[in-house]
């Protein structure tokens, strides 16, 4: 191992007096140029390495970042854990409706609203540990004005464990009054399972 670095120093002061003896030997025009050439590259390598310190500092600054959002958790994980058992605690759990009773209520309005043209399909279940979290999409098409707004307003008094996520109201391009629109809602429920 000795024998090998005193090698490779050997070979570098051998190539630093072969490039000290071509410098010398050079014109004053081919230094000049050499010595430019050679701070061309100090710049380019300085260049890349200030980039490469930049992006290493702005990393380490967020992951600073992420490490104290998830410190300011863990300190703060009793009280949510809390938090979230007197807001459970709060809700009969036990009450709420399931997925096919929410689907089966949501349809009694819209008949009771007199839409004449839905489209209501299946709802989609994220499932949890406690809890089932379904989406349901409903699109009204071809209804007036103030049978949307009734409908909306039924829904939020008459089902309020049903969370109105979405509402989206496309006028068609006619210069009536009061055109037919068509609207698509999206409802949000959750089911207790324990």
């Amino acid at each position: 191992m000795v024998a090998k670095e005193a090698s490779i120093s050997v070979r570098v002061s051998a190539f630093l007096i072969k490039t000290r003896r071509a410098f010398f030997r050079m014109t004053m025009r081919e230094k000049v140029l050499a010595l430019l050439f050679a701070f061309a590259l100090v710049l380019v390598w300085g260049s890349w390495q200030l980039d490469r310190q930049s992006l290493l500092k702005e990393r380490h600054w967020d992951a600073g970042v992420v490490e104290s959002g998830q410190q300011n958790w863990l300190t703060e994980e009793a009280r949510h854990r809390e938090f979230y058992e007197t807001q459970k605690a709060a809700i009969d759990l036990e009450a709420l409706p399931n997925r096919e009773e929410v689907s089966g209520q949501i349809d009694a309005l819209v008949r009771r609203a007199g839409f004449s043209s839905f489209d209501f399909p299946p709802p989609r279940t994220e499932i949890g540990a406690e809890m089932n979290f379904h989406t349901f999409q409903l699109v009204v098409q071809k209804a007036s004005y103030a049978k949307i707004k009734n409908f909306t307003k039924a829904i939020k008094a008459e089902m309020p464990y049903l969370s109105l996520e979405k509402v989206i109201i496309q006028a068609p391009d006619q210069d009536v009054e009061s055109p037919p629109v068509n609207v698509r809602y999206v409802f949000k429920s959750i089911e207790y399972t324990k």
